[in-house]
């Protein structure tokens, strides 16, 4: 009985838990970020983004000004061509051709520069001889040059059947047509733009060569023709 009524002899204090029991210890994952974290985080995309963007642009630009000033082809005139030292054996045509040309550079703001031609001989669609000139040529606004190609016997190219006797006829006949054709790599140059390359190609058609003799030169009958663009 006396311990019965110490029991009811407690105070409501001494009945209810001490506020110390319901405090909640924080763990170290919830603390709060140092600042100035997410900025640095943030940062560097940031900054990667507006280089690629700065670039875009810039490309842009470059872009819409040769798209405005647009740099024109060269003309090229082939002035003369001869045919000397000439051996027919199936199925070669061999030959030395001679031929000279005018590359003209018809743009009033851009300046041209002739990086590397490739020249070839063709009658019909067989290829006779051809020749690489790695040498470049420089052409200011308005100017023109000259352009002179030897392409010796040791660049013979070998002859279809149907090819070989269709020249080896018309030749015997002291009269045969060639086709010349040259691919050029240049570069168009305007203030302080980057260079603008450009790879084309022009074909100079139906040049009749005449033999006044079968071991004599052959020369252009005409005076020259100027050569076309190919698409």
């Amino acid at each position: 009985m006396e311990n019965t009524n110490n029991y009811n002899n407690r105070t409501p204090s001494d009945q209810l838990p001490t506020q110390e029991s319901f405090q909640i210890l924080s763990s170290p994952s919830d603390a709060t970020p140092p600042v100035g974290s997410g900025k640095s985080s943030s940062f560097v995309p940031r900054l990667t983004l507006m280089v690629v963007m700065f670039f875009f642009i810039l490309c842009l630009v470059i872009f819409i000004a040769w798209l405005v000033i647009h740099p024109l082809d060269p003309a090229i005139r082939l002035n003369s061509l001869s045919v000397s030292n000439i051996t027919v054996s199936n199925p070669q045509f061999a030959a030395k051709y001679d031929i000279e040309f005018t590359v003209n550079n018809t743009n009033k703001k851009v300046n041209l520069f002739v990086d590397q031609v490739e020249v070839i001989v063709n009658y019909r669609k067989g290829r006779l001889s051809s020749k690489i000139l790695g040498e470049g040529e420089f052409l200011g606004k308005m100017s023109e040059a000259r352009l002179k190609v030897e392409l010796g016997r040791d660049a013979v190219c070998s002859l279809k059947d149907r090819v070989f006797k269709d020249i080896s006829d018309e030749w015997s006949k002291k009269m045969v047509n060639f086709n010349v054709k040259l691919s050029i790599t240049a570069g168009f140059e305007s203030g302080v733009l980057p260079t603008k390359r450009r790879f084309m190609k022009f074909q100079c058609m139906n040049l009749p060569v005449e033999f006044f003799s079968t071991k004599g030169t052959g020369k252009l009958m005409s005076g020259g023709k100027d050569c076309l663009v190919r698409a």
